[in-house]
């Protein structure tokens, strides 16, 4: 499966990857198990596919023996991975326009994870979610992504702005660890768990702290490229492609019926259906392409019984799961990937 819709930098690949190569793991080895050709993870430019970033996860994790790498991991990741957007965020005035200035350029990044930020009460509230199809295929990758991005936070404002401020609160919806001791030690506030959001939570005043590196040049500069580039993204994707990848953001607890894209979308479903017979595609036809893609990974993943994956895919029953997936791979759910 390869869900190519949805994508990361491959900035933010090359540097869970680095964690594994400073244990001694050669490039070409650690880029055959991410597959991803050795010269492209070690410059880190493109995008990376969800499947290849749960892959480096994984990788890294056993590579390293450290089940909290991306909370660790966050504590030396500089601006620089996240390439103009970082250097957007080192030419801000304060701290709350750097951060707000990350939320909206966030798509040049990637669309797999949302990032949104609310104010209120005195207080700045920045929300990390990793879309649905994370926690179904790999719920391993999407917590270290949350804790990733936790830690890094606390680490960038220290970054950009040489002071050192903690949250007054953190949510999460991953279960409670054994040992919070670690979360406590780089947050230095143990986090709530199993919650209905990830989120961390600081002092308005704190986020309007001066960053060191404010430039005004440079920040018109790094905007106007950002701009150009999202601009450009969207005229690049077809709609075919939008349609493709609001079903995969917004897949959870079943996959998003017709009515619910055409919602997404601010449109009608006689609009939708015209623009994708324009493309030579048609709803039914992509939602057939991405079950298929996600009852692959799914099985992968290996956490949800043959019926599960049916149900979730949108199927009363199972054994019409079946026969389309016998008519999409010739083997059946259960023998899929077993050798012959």
């Amino acid at each position: 499966m390869e869900s190519a819709s949805l994508w990361s930098s491959m900035a933010f690949v090359r540097n869970v990857a680095l964690s594994a190569v400073r244990k001694g793991i050669d490039w070409p080895v650690l880029a055959a198990d991410i597959g991803v050709p050795p010269e492209t993870l070690q410059k880190g430019e493109g995008r990376a596919t969800i499947e290849q970033c749960i892959a480096v996860w994984e990788v890294a994790i056993r590579h390293t023996g450290d089940p909290l790498l991306g909370l660790h991991l966050g504590e030396t990741t500089t601006p620089g991975v996240a390439g103009m957007v970082g250097y957007l965020a080192e030419s801000s005035p304060d701290l709350l326009t750097a951060f707000q200035n990350g939320q909206q350029f966030h798509r040049a990044l990637t669309n797999a994870t949302r990032y949104d930020i609310q104010l209120g009460g005195g207080e700045f509230r920045y929300f990390i979610e990793p879309v649905p199809l994370w926690y179904s295929l790999s719920p391993e990758a999407a917590r270290q992504i949350v804790d990733h991005s936790l830690s890094a936070f606390t680490h960038m404002i220290k970054m950009l702005s040489g002071k050192t401020f903690y949250p007054l609160r953190v949510m999460v919806r991953h279960a409670r660890p054994g040992d919070t001791r670690p979360y406590v030690q780089v947050l230095k506030t143990e986090p709530s768990f199993e919650q209905d959001c990830n989120c961390i939570v600081y002092r308005l005043s704190d986020m309007q702290h001066p960053v060191l590196g404010h430039n005004p040049a440079l920040n018109r500069l790094f905007r106007e490229l950002l701009e150009q580039e999202l601009v450009k993204t969207a005229r690049e994707e077809s709609f075919s492609g939008e349609v493709r990848r609001v079903i995969l953001q917004n897949f959870s607890t079943t996959l998003p019926q017709l009515y619910d894209v055409v919602e997404l979308l601010h449109t009608t479903p006689r609009t939708l259906q015209r623009k994708l017979k324009e493309e030579g595609a048609s709803f039914q036809s992509i939602a057939e392409s991405v079950k298929s893609e996600l009852a692959l990974g799914l099985l992968k993943n290996r956490s949800l019984t043959v019926n599960e994956i049916a149900y979730k895919l949108g199927y009363a029953e199972p054994s019409v799961f079946r026969r389309a997936f016998k008519k999409w791979t010739g083997a059946s759910p259960k023998n899929y990937g077993t050798p012959g």
